[in-house]
């Protein structure tokens, strides 16, 4: 079990655990280090913090931005920065809104298929949290259209599905500004996902990202050398965590279940501490 773990999400995007029982459990799983990063929101940052106090846990602010690049889609975690900046808050804000827009697509290219759902049961779904695809799976199960969230995905919604929408263009390059106007770093989300990674990494580095996610539930140990070495190669610092999306996502991955080395916690709080201070 990990004592650390830099990418978890709550009910304020798309998690199944509200900030408060993800505290809870990392608790009771022996985590000590975890950053909150729900997909463009960063509400559920402070009530991690203030559930975390008296705990011996420490609660990084974080954020996952959804960027895109060509055909490619390109998240980039965002870690110790100001969730209080004007400037972070409109441009999430902006993301949010498109996410919206984009459901109504993607419900109008459903209905028109013959799977109609009501927009607004969507929104009672992802409550308080940013709107997005898994909220339309759940509603797509709930309506029994499909069996799981998972065959939502793999028939429906996923990429090059029928009912698949792309999100309104918005770059990695971006988003890596969005978090340094905030006062955080960038770092690159699950690189072992993307295509042609090192490409990618070589592009953004120029735009001033800063760390590597090496350590991903959905990364194999091969995966993880290899962005180790190109962490080391580009000279970026590391992250690492379970994507943790609660108890009743569509894929259960445990909080701390990824083995992120104590060392890249730490390392990760001097940088940001050093950060701070520049």
């Amino acid at each position: 079990m990990a004592h650390v773990d830099l990418h978890l999400h709550t009910t304020f995007s798309d998690g199944t655990s509200t900030p408060e029982e993800l505290v809870a459990t990392a608790h009771a799983r022996g985590v000590t280090l975890i950053a909150i990063t729900d997909h463009d929101e960063v509400r559920g940052i402070a009530p991690a913090q203030a559930a975390a106090q008296g705990l011996p846990i420490t609660v990084v602010a974080g954020v996952e931005i959804n960027t895109e690049l060509g055909r490619e889609d390109i998240h980039i975690l965002g870690y110790g920065f100001s969730a209080e900046s004007a400037a972070l808050l409109a441009g999430l804000h902006a993301r949010r809104e498109a996410r919206v827009e984009r459901t109504r697509r993607i419900l109008a290219r459903l209905a028109a298929i013959g799977y109609p759902l009501e927009f607004e049961r969507v929104l009672a779904i992802a409550g308080q949290g940013s709107i997005g695809r898994p909220h339309i799976a759940r509603a797509l199960v709930e309506a029994g259209h499909v069996a799981t969230s998972q065959e939502a995905f793999e028939r429906l919604i996923g990429h090059r599905c029928p009912a698949y929408i792309a999100t309104l263009p918005f770059t990695p390059e971006a988003a890596i500004a969005l978090i340094h106007q905030a006062g955080g770093i960038a770092s690159l989300a699950h690189p072992g996902k993307l295509g042609d990674p090192i490409r990618i990494i070589r592009r953004l580095k120029e735009a001033g990202l800063e760390a590597l996610e090496a350590y991903h539930s959905d990364h194999t140990p091969n995966v993880t050398a290899r962005m180790l070495r190109w962490a080391a190669q580009f000279g970026l610092a590391l992250t690492g965590g379970s994507d943790s999306h609660g108890p009743h996502g569509s894929r259960v991955v445990h909080v701390g279940a990824v083995p992120v080395p104590d060392a890249v916690g730490e390392a990760l709080l001097a940088l940001l501490a050093a950060h701070q201070h520049q």
